[in-house]
Order: structure tokens, then C-alpha cells, then sequence
């Protein structure tokens, strides 16, 4: 295939313009749940409470997305992705009536139980969707997608909060809600022999801890999954804390605080594009399956080691009180952290898994490392609030440090499977 045929390829077209589209007004949703929050619960409680309503919104991904992926696995996954996105349609429709704290944490559960489902099922549907050669190309362009939520929504988020009011930052997310579910209605998704199996509440069962073996039996996923614990440092650290560092610190605007917000997802955009490229050079060339498997192994494991040390060089600094245009090049170098963890993690999961169990991986991997997030985010509230806001970000510094020497540590122990392709 040429190099222009994944985007002569409908159907991941139109659902990558479905994940652009609700990311979009995903992550205005972030910024003004965080806006939203600061007002109503005063700047003194604001970060505790943003860490506990983001807690349960991993605690959400964690109960509900390991079904999600065993759902994918036993049916018809486009069916899955719609009603996820309907769902979130309605419930954000009704996000700026809220008064109290509780419907706060109430709203944001719901909101990301359906999440929960559409995400694993998403990913797990790309590679078939691009194709094996296409699917490292697919994966970034996925990361490049989510990248967006950083980058424009923070912008957006800000303008609509100058000229409409919060209130509009939610009416937005639902309507790319909707969106959404329509550009998945016109996506075809093939089906694979074995996936669609009967589903039995036996076998729903018995299959519950079946990703779990699929991830912890390659030693490379288990690195990139203790890695992802300082992707999830690093980025609660910019979520929680950056709203109070911003407006409570340098005494800057909201729209300050949007658009430094924006300088994660440039940093992570950035990152991405530049492994794109170097993964396609070093992929270069016709390669046997077995050939190309070790190849990705190699580069993604270069580029997992690398993401912590760019992490704790960006946290480590925090204590001083940086002004803010110093702020903003370490928030960017904090997003690029993030991608070259998370890029080369999905890339080493694709590696390592079929078509018939990748609805369970996929579920699996979501849960797992957005559980390495139900742990950061209540301790970066209640980090900023015990120690203050510049201290947390060195703190959290010497964590990504400490995770980086550790899954180094991990790194050492032979890949069986390195020259085996899946």
C-alpha cells in the first residue's frame, strides 16, 4: 500500500473525524469542569475537589471498561460506540444546572461510565479498520487526535467562557457528542471470524480476568504499563495543579490558564508527529513480519526510557516558582513526556495481540493505567494543598524519576518474544 492510502480509506476517515470531533468538546469539557469547580468550591478547596471528581471518573474506567472490551469481543461494536455517544449527549446536555459538589461527582461518574465504553472498543477497532501495515500510523494519528483536546480545546474552551459563559462549554461537548455518533453510523466495520462469538453470562465471566493474562504475559507490556504510572504523574500534575498555579500564583486570567493548558497538547502533538517520522525511517525498507515485530520492539523500547527522563527534568524545576513563559516551555516538554510513553505502549499492545482478544487487551490497558490515574489525581490535590503547588510538581518530579529507574530496571530482563511476530 501506498502511504496515502490509509486516508483513502473511508472508514478511518470518518471514524478519526468522529474521535476529533468529541475530543474537541471532551477536552473544552476539561477545562471548564475545572473552571467550574474552582468557582463553586472557592480557590482554598478547588484543587482537592477537581482531584477527587477526576478520581471518579478513572474509578468509572476501571468498573466499567474491562465488560466494555469483553462486550466488544461478543458484539457488534459499532452499536457499542453509538450508544456511548448518545448517552454522553444527554448527560452533558444537563451539566449546567448543576449546584452542588455532589452533583459534580455524580454527573462526572455517568458521564464517564458510558467513556469507559466507547474508548477501549474505539481503540480495539483501529487496527482492523487501518490494516497491519497501517496500524502504527493509525495509532499516532489516534494520539495526534487526542492531542487536539489539549491544544484547540483549551483555546476554545477560554473564548466561550469570555463570551458565552461556562454554561456553553458543556452545550458544545454534547453537540460534538451527537456528532459524533452520526460519523460512526457511517463507518463500516468489518467483521472477524471468532470475535463475534454467543455471548453467555458463563463465558462473560470467565473471560473477565482474560485480558489481564494477555498483558502481564510479555515482559515489554509490563514495562510500558509501569511506565504509564509516570505519564499519569506528569499529566495529573498539569490537570488538578495548573488552574491553581495559574490564576492563584502568577495571579494570571482564565484565559492564561486555557491557553497554558494548550502548551501540554502542543508539547505531546509535537512529540508525536517526531515518532511518527522516526518510526517510519526506522521501519523503512520491506520487512518480513518477524523482521518489522523486532524492529518495533526496538524503537518503541527506546522511546518508552525516554519519557520519564523528560518528565522529571520538566517536574524537577517546579519548586523554584517559574515565571510563567518558563511554565509554559516545561508544560511543553510535560506533553511530550506523555506521548513517548503512551505512543510506543499502544504500539507494543497492537504488536502483541490478536483481532479476537484485542477488545479484552485493549479494556485491560485501559483500566490498568488509568488506574495508575485514581491514585495520582487525589494526590495531586491534596500534594498542592499540604505542601503548595510549586513544591507538588518537584515532588512529583522525584516520582516520574523514581518509576524511570525502575522500569529501566525492567527493561534488562529478555523479551522472549522479541523475535516472534504475534
Amino acid at each position: 500500500m501506498s502511504d496515502t492510502s490509509l486516508w483513502r480509506n473511508r472508514n478511518f476517515v470518518s471514524l478519526f473525524a468522529a474521535q476529533i470531533v468529541s475530543l474537541l468538546g471532551s477536552g473544552v469539557t476539561t477545562i471548564g469542569l475545572t473552571l467550574f469547580v474552582f468557582k463553586l468550591a472557592g480557590s482554598g478547596a478547588g484543587a482537592v475537589v477537581i482531584g477527587q471528581a477526576l478520581m471518579l471518573r478513572i474509578l468509572a474506567f476501571l468498573l466499567f471498561s474491562q465488560p466494555a472490551g469483553i462486550m466488544a469481543d461478543f458484539m457488534n461494536r459499532k452499536y457499542i460506540l453509538i450508544a456511548a455517544d448518545l448517552g454522553r449527549f444527554a448527560l452533558l446536555s444537563l451539566f449546567p444546572f448543576i449546584t452542588t459538589t455532589w452533583q459534580v461527582y455524580a454527573m462526572v461518574f455517568g458521564i464517564n461510565a458510558l467513556t469507559a465504553f466507547f474508548t477501549p472498543v474505539f481503540e480495539a477497532t483501529i487496527p482492523s479498520i487501518a490494516g497491519k501495515e497501517h496500524y502504527v500510523k493509525a495509532l499516532s494519528l489516534s494520539r495526534v487526535a487526542s492531542d487536539v483536546e489539549s491544544v484547540a480545546s483549551p483555546a476554545l474552551a477560554g473564548l466561550l467562557v469570555a463570551w458565552l459563559g461556562i454554561q456553553w462549554v458543556f452545550w458544545f461537548d454534547a453537540f460534538t457528542y451527537f456528532i459524533s455518533a452520526a460519523l460512526v453510523a457511517s463507518v463500516a466495520i468489518p467483521f472477524v471470524a471468532g470475535v463475534h462469538a454467543r455471548f453467555s453470562v458463563s463465558s462473560f465471566l470467565g473471560e473477565i480476568t482474560t485480558g489481564v493474562r494477555i498483558l502481564f504475559r510479555v515482559p515489554a507490556l509490563r514495562q510500558a504499563l509501569l511506565l504509564s504510572f509516570a505519564e499519569a504523574t506528569a499529566g495529573a500534575a498539569a490537570i488538578v495543579l495548573t488552574v491553581v498555579y495559574v490564576r492563584k500564583q502568577l495571579g494570571e486570567t482564565e484565559l492564561t490558564f486555557a491557553l497554558t493548558m494548550a502548551a501540554v497538547g502542543a508539547g505531546s502533538s509535537l512529540m508525536t508527529m517526531l515518532l511518527n517520522q522516526w518510526s517510519g525511517r526506522f521501519e523503512k525498507g520491506s520487512h518480513s513480519d518477524v523482521e518489522l515485530h523486532a524492529l518495533r520492539h526496538k524503537w518503541s523500547a527506546r522511546a518508552l526510557l525516554l519519557g520519564p527522563v523528560l518528565l522529571t527534568a520538566v517536574l524537577l524545576p517546579g519548586m523554584f516558582v517559574p515565571p510563567l513563559w518558563l511554565f509554559i516551555v516545561m508544560w511543553i516538554g510535560n506533553g511530550a513526556g506523555q506521548a513517548l510513553i503512551a505512543i510506543p505502549s499502544m504500539t507494543l499492545l497492537a504488536e502483541h495481540t490478536s483481532e479476537a482478544e484485542r477488545g479484552k487487551a485493549y479494556a485491560v490497558h485501559f483500566a490498568l493505567t488509568h488506574a495508575c490515574w485514581l491514585i495520582t489525581y487525589p494526590a495531586a490535590g491534596w500534594a498542592g494543598t499540604l505542601l503548595g503547588v510549586p513544591s507538588t510538581f518537584t515532588v512529583f518530579g522525584v516520582a516520574c524519576a523514581l518509576i524511570g529507574l525502575v522500569g529501566w530496571w525492567l527493561g534488562r530482563v529478555p523479551d522472549a518474544d522479541l523475535t516472534l511476530a504475534c
